[in-house]
């Protein structure tokens, strides 16, 4: 098997931990691909190391790790490789965020997602045998950040169902992998070599939760593609007990909703409280 590899570097002071996480990538040919808004060539040293010559490429600074990941897609043969692992550096954050109802801070989200995916060679060779010995198999994430969409944001409703109708896609996927590291088939990726699909498009930034992102809609896409093509998703646990908080949380969230709640829905984000299963609108 072929494998590209496609690292998005916005963070520099990462670059150590994102060599010592690519070098557990063994048993298979690979070809990495570093996008930068600006090449910086001490980079290049730094790389050196690696068992690969890296193809540097710059792109412009729009749509966060998302265009530049498309941008290496259009810039490929991909019948050239059999899967794609896609990695950035992220942001390291000074606040928590909650995703299925754990909470992450400082560099935990960025750690989960690739740890799933790279935490050592013996894992590694795991995923590959995955996709060897299932044909069906289309996308490897993290099971602590495959996250259900929201009811709330426009990424997640009308931007999301406007793209997928302008792509011609018809699947109907409710997850996505939250934060864009993944291990997928090469040949789903296809569809971003087309000219409809461009730089331009990711130049809007969401401010606010009302207003959404195409870099976030194409965050969802990505993850969600498999089902296009009558593929599965695969998700990978790296701390069992957060996994069983998760599935714990799964079951009894809908539970405590229904005695009580105070939700947002819709992209006019009306505010409603829900008591005992009835719904009383508190706020337009």
């Amino acid at each position: 098997m072929k494998l590209l590899v496609h690292l998005h570097i916005y963070y520099y002071d990462q670059i150590p931990y994102f060599i010592e996480k690519l070098s557990n990538i063994s048993g298979v040919a690979w070809d990495l691909f570093i996008t930068e808004t600006k090449h910086n060539e001490d980079v290049e040293k730094i790389f050196n190391n690696l068992r690969v010559i890296p193809h540097y490429i710059e792109t412009d600074n729009v749509g966060y790790d998302i265009w530049p990941f498309i941008k290496v897609v259009k810039s490929v043969n991909l019948d050239d490789y059999d899967l794609i692992l896609k990695l950035h550096t992220k942001n390291i954050r000074d606040h928590n965020s909650k995703i299925n109802g754990c909470r992450l801070n400082g560099p935990q989200w960025r750690n989960e997602l690739v740890d799933s995916l790279l935490i050592n060679r013996k894992h590694f060779g795991k995923l590959i045998n995955m996709f060897k010995h299932d044909d069906r198999l289309g996308l490897i994430c993290s099971y602590q950040l495959y996250s259900k969409k929201s009811n709330n944001r426009p990424e997640d409703l009308s931007m999301l169902q406007n793209e997928l109708g302008r792509l011609g896609f018809k699947f109907q996927g409710d997850r996505f992998c939250a934060g864009s590291m993944f291990m997928a088939k090469a040949g789903l990726y296809g569809f971003l070599q087309s000219d409809n699909i461009q730089a331009s498009m990711f130049e809007g930034i969401a401010r606010t939760k009302s207003i959404g992102s195409m870099a976030h809609v194409y965050e969802r896409i990505l993850s969600m593609v498999p089902y296009e093509y009558s593929h599965t998703v695969k998700t990978i646990h790296t701390n069992y007990l957060r996994s069983l908080q998760i599935m714990v949380s799964g079951y009894m969230r809908p539970l405590l909703e229904w005695l009580f709640s105070i939700t947002v829905i819709g992209e006019n984000r009306q505010k409603f409280l829900t008591l005992l299963g009835i719904r009383f609108l508190i706020r337009k």
